[in-house]
């Protein structure tokens, strides 16, 4: 049976009491509120934790670092759970939190943060020394995924927006030297172009292995770019006959019939996806996070650096993003510790500084939750070694939240149809069923996702 996060637990009521005690003894907790109003962030909570325990997916070495100046600032252990990917993450977490163990804070993919609600292991962190100046500074993706039913249930971790990446060279030689697609017939024109001339084998690589994002989000991206959505706000799929999810799809299946799109696609993810580009063998990348622009221009590893170029998606330009975030979760012993620790993976470290959100902006060009982050001359400079960075803003303030372009992603069934329509999805693009049977099998899933 699912909890209420928002139902006072034995140990709020507790602390409440606590609380409420020390401040008539001696209003030891009022002066604290009133200097924390002024930073927050630099403020020592009260007690002395034996450790601090977070569940995360790993990214470089940013837990190792962000952990280090934690444990120097304030002299607390952090315990380091750190999973190798978003699915064994989730897993960790949720078996973390049934075995009863102690978790303080969790990265919550977007797609299971209804759920985590929803089983009561997230909880708002509303009321917290410095949310509201937080909240403030939030870009409108960070808003839209950390509020809702009016509560705030997180700290960003990063944003990101979905573009289209090429190959300069290759475009060149193939006849349309800095002329890249601006319409789904254009891209079409180029691809058969490049493939004739012996450019390219298959100038289309797309992301399209199995996934959450990677599958199903190209396929939203270019039902939205086409001005369809997945969902209705009333949650109704929108994929019926006609339907622009459905033609979309017809047409996506068609760049692997006419053999434009590398067959390989499917099953690759983001990293795979754009470390087989960079071999110089596709001229366009698509669709994916624009981060992954870094990864091409990497003048150490990628034989193509320096070649890579962002695209925004055609028309006018609409396209998908959204932020991830770090949760704070009722399994805390500490709640106080556990709000400094989020701060410091998700907000403002002793400094004031946003010390993480600066780093993965510097050190891989992931986006920030922050509006004063994404307008920071820092941001600038760094992102400018690895594309043109008016390019790449511009995609964001074109891009639409995820949710928007599919609702049901809020729901706590959502993920067992995301794996339902990824076998569809499979199929249709491997040609073994037609776009109109998948998406009637995807329509007929939801029942089944429903039931759980």
């Amino acid at each position: 049976m699912s909890t209420s996060s928002t139902a006072p637990t034995s140990l709020d009521r507790r602390r409440f009491v606590q609380g409420a005690a020390a401040a008539a003894a001696g209003g030891a907790l009022w002066p604290r509120a009133i200097a924390a109003q002024g930073a927050p962030w630099a403020q020592r909570p009260p007690g002395n934790p034996q450790k601090l325990t977070f569940v995360v997916w790993q990214y470089g070495k940013i837990y190792e670092q962000i952990s280090k100046q934690f444990e120097d600032d304030w002299g607390i252990k952090l315990n380091q759970i750190i999973e190798p990917n978003v699915e064994p993450q989730v897993a960790k977490l949720t078996t973390m939190f049934g075995a009863g163990d102690e978790v303080d804070v969790s990265l919550s993919p977007i797609q299971y943060l209804a759920s985590y609600i929803q089983q009561g292991i997230a909880v708002p962190i509303d009321g917290l020394p410095g949310v509201d100046q937080y909240v403030k500074d939030f870009t409108p993706f960070a808003r839209a995924a950390a509020q809702r039913d009016g509560k705030t249930w997180g700290l960003p971790y990063f944003s990101t927006a979905w573009i289209f990446i090429y190959n300069d060279e290759l475009l060149g030689k193939a006849g349309f030297k800095g002329k890249p697609f601006r319409s789904y017939p254009e891209l079409v024109e180029q691809a058969r172009k490049a493939k004739k001339d012996g450019v390219a084998k298959y100038p289309i690589l797309w992301i399209a292995g199995a996934g959450f994002e990677q599958l199903p989000g190209t396929w939203f991206n270019l039902t939205w770019n086409r001005g369809g959505v997945i969902f209705d706000k009333q949650l109704a799929p929108q994929l019926g006959a006609g339907s622009v999810a459905r033609e979309t799809l017809k047409w996506w299946q068609s760049t692997f019939k006419e053999e434009l799109a590398d067959p390989n696609s499917l099953n690759l993810r983001f990293i795979p996806a754009c470390k087989a580009f960079n071999a110089g063998q596709h001229v366009f990348l698509g669709t994916l996070h624009h981060y992954y622009i870094s990864l091409i221009n990497d003048q150490a590893q990628s034989p193509i650096a320096g070649k890579g170029r962002v695209l925004g998606l055609p028309g006018d330009g609409k396209t998908i993003g959204y932020t991830m975030l770090y949760i704070l979760t009722s399994a805390t012993k500490n709640k106080e510790w556990a709000w400094k620790l989020q701060q410091y993976l998700g907000g403002r470290t002793k400094n004031g500084e946003y010390t993480q959100a600066q780093r993965l902006a510097q050190d891989a060009m992931l986006a920030s939750g922050y509006q004063s982050v994404m307008e920071s001359e820092l941001l600038r400079k760094a992102w400018a070694k690895w594309a043109d960075v008016p390019t790449v803003l511009d995609v964001f303030k074109k891009a639409t939240n995820f949710a928007d372009v599919v609702p049901a992603v809020a729901q706590p069934w959502y993920p067992r149809w995301s794996d339902a329509i990824n076998v569809e999805l499979t199929a249709c693009l491997q040609g073994k069923i037609s776009a109109d049977l998948a998406c009637d099998n995807m329509i007929a899933a939801l029942a089944t996702a429903k039931r759980g």
